[in-house]
C-alpha cells in the first residue's frame, strides 16, 4: 500500500471513530435527558399521591374527630344532677326494673321511657288527673331522655307504664296505684375524682308497714343493693352491689 493510500485509510478510520463517539455522547446526552425526564414524572406522581393520601388521612381524622365531637357532645347534653336527683333517678331504676348498664345510650327506647315516667312520679312532675287519665306529653318525655341520657327518642313506644297516643303525641297513663319493681332507699355517697358513687339499697316493694304520719313500723329485708355511677354529676351507669 503506497503512502497515499495508507494516510487516506487512516483518515477513514478516523473519522470513522469520531462519528461513532459523537453519536454516542449525543445518545447518552439523550438518555440522561429522557432518564431525567422520567424521573421528574416519577417524583411528580410520588408527590401527587403523597398528597392524595395525606388528603385522605386528613379526611379520615376530621371523620373520627367528628364522631369524637358528637359523643363528647352527647356526653355534656346530659343535665348536671343534684343528690336529690341522682337519687330520685335511682328509685327511678329500681322502680322500673331497669337492667343495669355502663353507658346511658345502651337502654332501649322503652327502658327510657319507663325509667323517665318514674323519675316524674319520684320528683312530683306529674301532669294532674283529668277523667281518671293522666296524660303525659311525648314531647316532655323525650326531652327529659335526651337530659338524663344524652339520646333521642324518635319513634315513642307503648310501655308497661302507658299506652303511647301518636294522634295526641302522648302517653296515657290510667290514674291508680303503681307497685314498683324494688323499692330504693339511699344508703351512702362515695366521691373519687370526678365520679360519685351512690349506694342505693333495694327492697321488695310489698311487706311495708307505717302510719299516717309517715312513720315506719317494718321493713323486709334488703333484697339487693345498686349504685348509680355520676361522671362530672352526669348520669354514668348503673350498677349492681
Amino acid at each position: 500500500m503506497g503512502e497515499k493510500a495508507r494516510l487516506t485509510a487512516m483518515a477513514a478510520v478516523f473519522i470513522a471513530l469520531s462519528v461513532f463517539c459523537l453519536g454516542t455522547s449525543v445518545w447518552s446526552a439523550g438518555q440522561e435527558t429522557a432518564l431525567a425526564g422520567q424521573q421528574g414524572e416519577w417524583l411528580q406522581a410520588g408527590y401527587d399521591y403523597t398528597e392524595e393520601s395525606l388528603s385522605s388521612f386528613s379526611e379520615s381524622d376530621t371523620v373520627s374527630a367528628d364522631a369524637a365531637a358528637s359523643v363528647q357532645s352527647q356526653i355534656d347534653s346530659r343535665m348536671v344532677l343534684s343528690q336529690q336527683q341522682a337519687v330520685a333517678l335511682a328509685a327511678a331504676f329500681s322502680a322500673a326494673g331497669t337492667p343495669f348498664f355502663e353507658d346511658p345510650s345502651s337502654l332501649t327506647v322503652v327502658q327510657q321511657q319507663e325509667a323517665v315516667i318514674w323519675y316524674l312520679m319520684e320528683t312530683g312532675n306529674m301532669p294532674s288527673v283529668v277523667n281518671g287519665q293522666v296524660v303525659l306529653p311525648g314531647t316532655e318525655v323525650a326531652d327529659l331522655a335526651g337530659k338524663l341520657f344524652g339520646t333521642v327518642i324518635d319513634s315513642p313506644q307503648d310501655c308497661a307504664m302507658a299506652a303511647y297516643s301518636m294522634e295526641q303525641d302522648a302517653f296515657i297513663l290510667t290514674a291508680g296505684v303503681c307497685i314498683p319493681e324494688n323499692a330504693a332507699v339511699f344508703e351512702s355517697s362515695v366521691q373519687q375524682d370526678n365520679r360519685t358513687l351512690y349506694r342505693i339499697q333495694l327492697y321488695p316493694p310489698d311487706g311495708w308497714e307505717g302510719d299516717v304520719l309517715g312513720n315506719e313500723l317494718y321493713r323486709p329485708d334488703m333484697a339487693a343493693a345498686a349504685g348509680l355511677i355520676l361522671e362530672d354529676g352526669r348520669l354514668a351507669g348503673w350498677t349492681g352491689g
